[in-house]
């Protein structure tokens, strides 16, 4: 029954130019994204849904079109009217972009895309390249740089390094590329040893810094000049787990059983713990934001729960063979689809469960459809 809500929505969504937002066609979710568009594209190959393939072929050459002078991929599209983002630029646009473009290419063997994108693909990566600033393999994004562009984390992060590590090893199987997969390989390497302990004897980051942080059972959220950001990022460790980064796996799981204690519930936080107005980080949250605030405690970025990026956790758990958590989230996820209305809501307050933000979001559609695959 949710499927075909949830598939409704993404076709719905699919325009001339691309995949919306929404099939709510208001604001600022009526353009292409890159993020969405990607995301949503991805999953329509996953799936296997030539309808949602489509729309990733047009969002993939929308975005191409106006591609910027230095390789970057714009956050979103509408006509004519080009966004790169509005308080900072986008980081993870730029990433998703090339990640759609070459998974697309691989799934339709479309040579002649090939061709034609061959050049602004690697426009993109020179782009990303000169956003390390330090020629030492990891991107550097600013506050508000990606898709959490409301929230604290900045600097070297782990949700953008591992969304460039699978840039690499898509485009290095598209095009047959050894310099690329050997990127790829230095970039999961710097992750695995930058982002967690390691018993290994590489070269860090930041020494002082990886000597004073805390060992996690997930990948530390980011890096910056003044330390590690220790928080979890479900995001950066969902897509790393799907990835196949090296993490243990037993260790994880059971810290995901312990949120799940803590919240009482399977819609687990985008991002935790919560920053409240008296934590030392609620000063980078508050003047934050473009249009009105939204970073309330257990809202938004700030602990809210994310279908698309609990889709993702799913995905990479089962690939992984750990089937029982994401037994549980997706049946979770079903009774608030249920209880509260398959609107797929763009998010849920982890403290109260209630939908909020846009409705009818490809972002939480293609979440649960990641969900049952």
């Amino acid at each position: 029954m949710f499927t075909q809500k949830a598939l409704q929505v993404i076709e719905q969504s699919i325009s001339e130019q691309g995949i919306l937002a929404s099939c709510e066609r208001k604001d600022n979710y009526a353009r292409v994204w890159s993020r969405d568009s990607m995301m949503t594209g991805i999953t329509g190959i996953l799936i296997k849904n030539q309808t949602i393939v489509d729309g990733l072929r047009k969002s993939v050459k929308t975005l191409a079109k106006h591609q910027a002078e230095n390789g970057q991929i714009p956050s979103n599209v509408d006509g004519e009217k080009v966004s790169y983002g509005t308080l900072v630029g986008r980081t993870d646009a730029t990433v998703w972009w090339i990640i759609g473009a070459c998974e697309y290419i691989m799934y339709a063997k479309d040579e002649d895309f090939k061709k034609a994108l061959k050049e602004k693909i690697d426009k993109a990566f020179s782009c990303l390249k000169t956003w390390e600033f330090n020629q030492r393999g990891l991107v550097y994004s600013p506050l508000g740089g990606n898709w959490a562009d409301e929230y604290v984390t900045s600097g070297y992060v782990l949700y953008d390094n591992v969304l460039r590590y699978w840039a690499f090893k898509s485009a290095a199987k598209v095009y047959e590329d050894a310099n690329l997969q050997s990127l790829a390989e230095k970039t999961k390497e710097l992750i695995e040893n930058n982002f967690r302990k390691s018993s290994t004897d590489a070269d860090r980051y930041h020494e002082n810094a990886y000597q004073k942080a805390t060992e996690k059972p997930y990948f530390w959220a980011s890096l910056n000049a003044n330390g590690y950001d220790e928080r979890f990022d479900l995001a950066g460790n969902a897509l790393a787990v799907f990835l196949g980064l090296d993490l243990d796996l037993s260790a994880f799981t059971h810290f995901l059983e312990q949120l799940k204690i803590e919240f009482g519930h399977w819609m687990l936080p985008v991002f935790y713990p919560i920053v409240f107005p008296e934590d030392p980080d609620w000063n980078l949250l508050e003047n934050n934001y473009s249009y009105q605030f939204k970073n309330q405690p257990y809202h938004f970025h700030n602990g809210g729960s994310w279908p698309i990026y609990l889709g993702w956790l799913c995905l990479g758990l089962k690939k992984r063979k750990h089937d029982e958590i994401p037994l549980k989230i997706v049946t979770e996820y079903e009774k608030l689809l249920t209880e509260k209305g398959a609107d797929f809501s763009e998010y849920y307050s982890t403290d109260q469960l209630i939908p909020s933000g846009t409705e009818f979001l490809c972002f939480s559609a293609c979440g649960y459809l990641l969900m049952k695959i």
